[in-house]
This record gives structure tokens, sequence and C-alpha cells, in this order.
């Protein structure tokens, strides 16, 4: 970490563009970082929130550059304000360092992906300045990277691997999450049909309609190809199924603008953590290879093995 955002730099506190919101309901430990921070050069908030959902009110208020989130608050655990503030879009990039006083935080931390990362208590202030600028610098550099979609309005596969590493790391290191990938059938049809226009509206419907069916802890994206990935947290294989499954089914007939109709069909390879991979790189591969036999199968939807 530069110089100049170690203590006492007069001109950087001054010129401070960078925020960072804790969220932490011991006071001392927010009053000590708030100190450090705005010395350091950042513009520091604290909140001692009573539910996930005032979290999410003052990530809308402050619009901070950087969380700094406590596991055991007042009431409630981090990990649910965590998933919250995933499904907003505008909220699916910003970095979020978990801090915590569990034992095996350290071995997260290492393990962890995307933009987040874990820090154990009691913490090296001084590191944990260098983690805040490491996490921003590298959010925009996956920002830049990842990208909307402007068909779909999705991210791409940078952001699925990512918010798939911190749920596996951070929200749910002892818990299951489901990860699926599901394929539009038929696409040299449409293709055929009402050519690439008709394609990618057929794709934006699909999307939205999808969002509105699934439960808001769904998280979507783009997977490397033109396949919809979906993160499904807390939910075992079998219960993510019995989800997507009427989903799939509820999409109904599509009629574009001038009369064409569609009615899709979907083929979803599902996977879950851990029962069927023990880190996120094997659980896409895992969903690829379910994907691959419902395809290949006819089916609408295959469990990995």
């Amino acid at each position: 970490m530069p110089e100049d955002h170690r203590l006492g730099s007069v001109a950087r506190r001054l010129a401070a563009t960078e925020r960072v919101l804790v969220v932490e309901d011991e006071h001392d430990i927010a009053d000590f970082l708030r100190a450090y921070f705005r010395a350091s050069g950042y513009d520091l908030v604290h909140i001692d929130p009573d539910t996930p959902l005032q979290v999410l009110d003052a990530l809308d208020e402050h619009k901070p550059d950087c969380v700094l989130l406590d596991l055991n608050l007042r009431g409630f655990s981090g990990a649910e304000a965590y998933r919250l503030l995933r499904t907003e879009d505008r909220y699916a990039l910003l970095p979020v360092i978990v801090v915590s006083a569990r034992p095996d935080a350290r071995q997260l931390m290492e393990a962890t992906g995307g933009v987040d990362a874990f820090v154990s208590k009691p913490f090296n202030v001084n590191s944990l300045a260098d983690l805040v600028a490491d996490r921003i610098a590298s959010a925009s550099r996956l920002t830049a990277e990842a990208g909307l979609d402007p068909v779909t309005g999705l991210l791409g596969h940078e952001f699925v691997e990512a918010r798939m590493a911190d749920e596996i790391t951070v929200a749910a290191p002892d818990g299951p999450t489901v990860f699926a990938l599901g394929r539009l059938l038929s696409v040299e049809e449409i293709l055929t049909d009402v050519g690439q226009e008709g394609l990618e509206y057929v794709n934006r419907e699909i999307v939205g309609r999808a969002r509105r069916l699934l439960p808001a802890e769904v998280t979507f994206g783009l997977a490397r190809g033109d396949e919809l990935a979906m993160l499904v947290p807390g939910f075992t294989a079998e219960e993510a199924l019995e989800r997507l499954a009427p989903a799939m089914d509820d999409v109904g007939e599509i009629e574009l603008p001038g009369g064409y109709t569609f009615s899709p069909r979907f083929a979803v390879g599902i996977a879950c953590y851990p029962d069927h991979a023990s880190n996120a790189d094997e659980l896409y591969m895992a969903a690829d290879a379910a994907l691959a036999v419902a395809v290949e199968s006819n089916r609408q939807a295959v469990i990995a093995l």
C-alpha cells in the first residue's frame, strides 16, 4: 500500500475520495477504525444495524467503495446482509470484507475468490487497510472486465465465478450452495425463423421472467458462451430443482413483435456444494457436466452425480 495511505497524511485525508462502510456492533472497534481510516485518507461511515435491510439502506445512502462487515451483529448474522446486497445488481461487484472471530477465518481468507476477503479478529489494522485498497482496485478491474451483457443486462462469467467463490467461502462455508447452468434449446430454430434480433428478444424475456419467478436470493449471470448461470444459496440440489423446475415451466409462451410466438425449452445442470464439489471450480465443472447430460438426453434438468 502506498505510503500516502498511512496514518498522518493530512493531504490524503483532506482529499479523501474513497468511502468505507463499517457494519459493526462493537463501537470501540468502529471508533478505532474510524480514527485510523479517516487519518489514512478514507471517508469512513459506521452503522450498528438491527436488520439486514438497514445495511442495504445504508449502502443506498452512503454509496461506499468498500464494506467491512462483521458476521456477529445484533439479532442477525452479517451473512444475511451479505446475501441481501448481492441480490441487488448495483452492488454485485461492491467489495465486501467480512470480519469474523471464527478460528478458521485465515484459511477462508486465503481461499476466497472474487473481490471479497475474510479477516479474523483481532486484526492488524495496517494489513486491513492494505486489503481495503487492494479490494477496491480489484473491484474496479472486475467491473471493467465483467461488463453488462447488452441483451440480457446480466454480468458475465467473471462475475459469476467471483460470486460463487464468495458464497462458498464467505456466506456459507458450512452450508449448501447450488450452482445451476441453463441452456435455451432450439436456438437454431429461432435464428432461422426470426434471426438474431428475435433471439435477443427471447433471451431478454426469459431472463426477466426467470427473475420474477425465482426467489430473490438467486443470483443471475451469464456463463461462458450463451448459458444462463444461477447461484442458489442455502439450498440442496433437490430443493433447488423444486424451485427451478416450476419456473422453467411457467416462463410460458413468448410473443415477439410481429406475431411470432415461441415456447422456450430449457436444459439445466444442477450441482451442489459440498455434495458434488469441494470448491468453486469443481462446482462449476459439476454443473457443466450435468448440463451436458441434460442436453444429450433431452431432459429438462439433471442433478450432478
